[in-house]
């Protein structure tokens, strides 16, 4: 990474500042609330860096990226046990011969510049093992061994899984790792999902755990006593989707239709694909089953998370209706690696049913309309995710009000003093 002197920047918008930075070859933590474009700027600046790395920190967030995750691109794999020192876990690392560990030693030796996408989900102790591990591999002691690294996400959104719930979430930017990286923090603030002044200000009062009386007579009128059943419902668990999926599918009148999924490829990968992918490996459908797009096609006239019903079935095609007419649906094909022609790929119908998917799941959607159940919301973040999903407040139906937000007061301390850095 170039030693270039931080330029002035006060002056521009925070999207303009991101690329000011980011072209120099700052380390930049690019955040914001949900809906503001950290996504779109994060792409942005990749069509000018086609070179850098795309990884994001959990399966979800890669293929969403378009990229692999930091620990499959790094080699570091599921990264050392908790106490284990870093030098011995790398020396195991480093006997390893197998053929993929070798290519990801590789591709830290040639890395100039590094997108760690969702950020707020890899914990301290990865994000630590990683900087020792690519100084290691590229003998710099320079912060991540002289890669530039652009990371984005958003702290208040969701956390780094816990192992056992007795300890603390272990954040990324509690790490020594993020200190020494000196990340320069650009905060988007203009939300573009929402254009309701109101319900985008209740949301970032939600953001921060905060339910005053002006907030909560936005956002309790919309507690749903007999919602629609075709509302896309996001939940917290598998199970639940899975129930209502199944149910709704089966209160429809005619013959189920099943499509299996082409897989090809080394099987762990495929079970990857299978694993996180937003479109089920087994497709079941009927006429007249409301179902949601997986991936962005707008010239076939369909994006990501839009719903529609279907109409026609059968093993090459699929019609769906949907609000802005109809469309022919065919199979799509996903790759673990775009870059590399062996790697596996799966192909199915970019569709899901849409009467229920996990919150987790939702994450990086925009819904027009969904139905909400954040009772038994448990990790800080979760129900801020699921509420911001929706486009606008008449969209927005919940199960029940909330008896309270979890909210992480350590993301709450380290967003109100990263803002105050970025504004300054």
């Amino acid at each position: 990474m170039p030693e270039t002197t931080v330029p002035s920047t006060s002056t521009l918008t925070p999207e303009a500042r991101f690329h000011a930075l980011a072209d120099t070859g700052q380390n930049v933590f690019l955040t914001g609330p949900a809906g503001t474009g950290k996504t779109y700027q994060q792409r942005d600046w990749l069509n000018r860096n086609p070179r850098a790395a795309v990884t994001a920190s959990t399966g979800v967030a890669a293929l969403n990226a378009g990229g692999a995750t930091v620990h499959r691109w790094s080699g570091m794999l599921i990264g050392p046990k908790r106490g284990q020192d870093f030098a011995h876990y790398y020396r195991e690392l480093a006997r390893d011969h197998r053929r993929g560990i070798r290519a990801a030693f590789n591709r830290v030796r040639q890395a100039r510049q590094l997108v760690i996408d969702e950020i707020s989900m890899l914990p301290a102790r990865l994000l630590d093992y990683l900087d020792y591990h690519c100084r290691a591999i590229r003998r710099d002691d320079r912060p991540f061994g002289g890669i530039q690294v652009i990371s984005t996400g958003d702290f208040l959104q969701l956390p780094p899984v816990r192992i056992n719930p007795r300890f603390e979430y272990d954040w990324a930017f509690d790490s020594k790792a993020w200190q020494n990286a000196g990340f320069q923090t650009v905060e988007l603030t203009t939300i573009r999902r929402q254009d309701e002044r109101e319900f985008s200000d209740a949301l970032s009062q939600f953001r921060l755990g905060r339910i005053d009386r002006e907030v909560a007579g936005i956002l309790r009128p919309r507690v749903a006593v007999f919602p629609d059943r075709d509302l896309t419902r996001l939940l917290t668990h598998n199970v639940q989707v899975d129930k209502w999926n199944d149910y709704c599918l089966g209160d429809l009148p005619g013959d189920e239709w099943v499509h299996e999924a082409q897989t090809h490829g080394p099987q762990s990968q495929v079970e990857f694909l299978k694993k996180n992918l937003l479109t089920p490996a087994t497709l079941r459908l009927k006429v007249g089953a409301r179902v949601m797009f997986t991936v962005n096609r707008p010239d076939d006239g369909f994006v990501n998370g839009q719903t529609g019903v279907v109409t026609r079935l059968n093993s090459w095609e699929v019609g769906v209706e949907t609000d802005h007419g109809h469309v022919t649906v065919e199979p799509y094909a996903w790759s673990y690696d775009p870059n590399d022609e062996t790697s596996a790929s799966f192909e199915q119908f970019p569709l899901r049913l849409a009467y229920a998917m996990t919150i987790h799941k939702s994450q990086g959607l925009t819904l027009d309309s969904a139905f909400i159940d954040i009772r038994a919301a448990r990790e800080p973040g979760q129900g801020y995710v699921a509420l911001s999903r929706v486009r606008s407040l008449g969209g927005l139906h919940l199960k029940d009000w909330p008896k309270g937000v979890f909210v992480s007061q350590r993301a709450i301390d380290f967003h109100a003093n990263t803002a105050r850095t970025a504004a300054a």
